[in-house]
């Protein structure tokens, strides 16, 4: 499993769109350095199939978009040994040539189990002349090389040859091998429109189970005790849209779990975590020097949370992040003596080392299989082993320590369980990072697998809260100072933030930061506090000069009390979406300014107190005087963390109502006798 947050990993397995028009991207210029005259060919003839799709009317079928897929038909069998053969075939009409050109790259993924015998592209032009690609074109280069130490996996990548537009372009991928975890994913829609999608799977007898996330938009054509066939038609395309679900989510799909020895396919999550769990028993395995280390960090911590803490730092901070995945690796951890005596590894292998710790202090924990939020989260209408990119640790927390977590963000309370991520080095212990929260993750016990969803945090304690004092001169000058305080999520991204940073560079930080809120911007000093430990809460307090008007008018002028947030925050445009929109975790900005005005002025119009309340959150802006000093408090907090389609037009008018509060001007008068 990898690094969350840096390549959806099984996407690639699963052979999906996006990791194929990823590719396209990532490859694009090393195949056109690799092209010559000579490389592609003339052909006389196409497959049948493929002469089969150039004759399809679309009758103005994704009129609009890059291009269109006319036919698309997935085969997968599965011997009685358990070795598959997978063809893939794709027949895709090009609509316009450049923004189709990320879909003209066909894209076989191979590793030490799976081999791509054969890969293979055709184009035909609107003329009818027919080119096709040769062995001599195909690209073969590592898939992960950026974050992985060694891994098996690769990919054999072709471009399709001298597509025009209203080209018809044809891909045959031809796989064989063996998947360590017997469950694959086959998609049945695109993030261009498909006219028609075929799945055909066969498997030996009793064995095959399969489920689909979005059952409403396809359709079963046929099904035994080993085989089956799914279709879908006239499916418009994906789009791709800002902070959307990942596509494993919003694009349907079907799983198909098998078993090449019998009919104990995995059926329910249940089955999942059984059938899991013996990969992760070989390398929980206890050692002299591990409890050694055990004894050395908890000698001093009489209570037991402080042990555990103890442990959880230890492994975060003093255990690399390293991947090696070869076949089976990337599912399986590596030995806990082995990751200790290191001092690298990769989620799986970290959680296995804390959790073989916290077993030498009595507490027994259990891996948890997650798919990380906005990369490849679980359905739980899916029970596969094919769906899951991370690993972290489900302690579940005794009677006699439950006051101690009790309050924890990343605590349970109602399965008492205690959610510990050791692959993060910015967050405590009793905190998650954000791409493990609200996420399910499957727990792997012994004898059964449980599927949970991972808490929240909850928006008062993730966010920003600051203090301003503010000295206004005459002319709209003046001097701030500011504290900011960071909870949560926030305070862990501050804390990754400041890992390494010269004082130089946070220098410039600093003058790039005061610039945007004042003009003619004069930075004079700051101080962080807490920025060493990732247990404390990190403290900004900085001061700075600059003109704080906004506009004038004869002998007044405006500014904006809320400087901090509301300077140039463009509202939401009035654009619908299609997908959900992911907001992140619940979060909660509260601001204090105390606002002295100046000498000889006062302020025209002291506005009304703002309360706006919706189901996405809440916004309480209140302004003051006392004497000379405007008092302005201001909370915006969002208790949500997904919004569907059809809510997003009442989400939009309340940030952009929220939007304008923040960045409501005040004038400044002087003071006639």
């Amino acid at each position: 499993m990898i690094l969350p947050k840096t390549i959806r990993k099984s996407w690639f397995f699963a052979g999906s769109k996006p990791a194929v028009a990823a590719c396209a991207c990532l490859f694009g210029v090393i195949l056109l350095l690799c092209a010559h005259p000579g490389a592609i060919s003339r052909a006389d003839s196409v497959p049948d199939w493929l002469a089969a799709a150039n004759r399809v009317d679309l009758n103005h079928f994704g009129d609009g978009s890059a291009a269109v897929v006319v036919e698309q038909w997935d085969e997968f069998t599965v011997d009685a040994t358990g070795k598959f053969v997978s063809i893939e075939r794709k027949a895709l009409r090009v609509l316009n040539r450049r923004s189709a050109d990320r879909y003209l790259t066909a894209a076989g993924f191979e590793n030490n189990d799976t081999t791509v015998t054969s890969i293979q592209t055709w184009s035909i032009s609107p003329s009818g002349r027919i080119m096709q690609s040769g062995k001599k074109d195909v690209v073969t280069q590592a898939s992960f090389s950026e974050f992985e130490l060694f891994s098996d996996s690769r990919a054999k990548v072709l471009r399709a040859p001298n597509p025009e537009e209203g080209s018809l372009v044809g891909f045959e991928i031809v796989c064989q091998g063996r998947i360590p975890i017997v469950g694959k994913r086959f998609w049945l829609e695109d993030e261009i429109p498909v006219r028609q999608a075929e799945l055909h799977v066969s498997v030996p007898s009793g064995s095959l189970h399969w489920f689909a996330n979005h059952p409403d938009r396809m359709e079963v054509v046929s099904q035994s005790a080993n085989a089956a066939s799914f279709r879908t038609v006239n499916r418009p395309g994906i789009p791709d849209e800002e902070n959307a679900p990942p596509f494993t989510s919003v694009a349907t799909n079907i799983v198909i779990n098998y078993d090449p020895k019998g009919p104990t396919a995995v059926q329910s999550w249940e089955e999942a975590g059984r059938v899991y769990h013996p990969l992760f028993t070989t390398a929980e395995k206890p050692g002299t020097e591990i409890s050694s280390q055990v004894q050395k960090l908890s000698a001093g911590n009489s209570e037991v949370i402080s042990k555990v803490d103890a442990l959880y730092t230890y492994v975060s901070h003093e255990i690399r992040y390293v991947a090696v995945e070869i076949g089976v690796g990337g599912y399986q951890p590596h030995p806990a003596p082995d990751v200790y005596k290191y001092k690298y590894g990769d989620c799986k292998d970290k959680a296995t080392l804390l959790l073989t710790m916290l077993n030498d202090i009595g507490l027994r924990g259990y891996p948890a299989l997650v798919g990380t939020r906005g990369d490849i989260e679980a359905d739980p209408k899916v029970p596969t082993l094919a769906t899951f990119d991370h690993m972290i640790v489900a302690l579940p927390v005794p009677a006699s320590l439950r006051s101690s977590v009790e309050k924890f963000p990343s605590y349970d309370a109602q399965d008492q369980i205690l959610w510990i991520d050791p692959t993060s080095e910015n967050d405590p212990l009793g905190q998650v990072p954000a791409i493990d929260q609200g996420v399910f993750a499957l727990i792997s016990y012994p004898d059964h697998g449980d599927l949970q969803r991972i808490p929240e945090t909850l928006p008062e304690r993730n966010g920003l809260e600051s203090r301003t004092m503010l000295h206004l001169q005459p002319g709209g000058e003046g001097t701030a100072e500011v504290e900011l305080k960071y909870l949560g999520e926030s305070n862990a991204r501050r804390h990754s933030f400041y890992r390494g940073r010269s004082q130089s560079e946070i220098r410039r930080m600093y003058d790039e930061r005061v610039a945007r809120y004042v003009s003619q911007a004069a930075f004079r000093g700051a101080s962080i506090e807490g920025s060493e430990d990732n247990r404390k809460q990190i403290v900004e307090k900085f001061s700075f000069a600059g003109d704080f008007a906004t506009a004038s008018s004869g002998d007044s002028w405006f500014f904006q009390p809320f400087f901090l947030t509301g300077m140039a925050v463009p509202e939401v445009g009035p654009r619908p979406r299609t997908l959900p929109l992911d907001l992140g975790t619940p979060f909660r900005q509260k601001a204090e300014y105390r606002i002295e005005l100046p000498s000889g002025m006062r302020i025209d119009r002291v506005p009304e107190k703002t309360s706006i309340k919706s189901e996405f959150g809440e916004l309480q802006v209140e302004y003051s005087l006392d004497g000379n000093v405007l008092l302005a408090t201001q909370t915006l907090s969002f208790t949500v963390s997904r919004i569907p389609p059809e809510k997003y037009p009442d989400f939009r008018d309340f940030v952009n109502a929220s939007f304008r509060a923040e960045r409501q001007r005040l004038r400044m008068l002087k003071i006639t006798p």
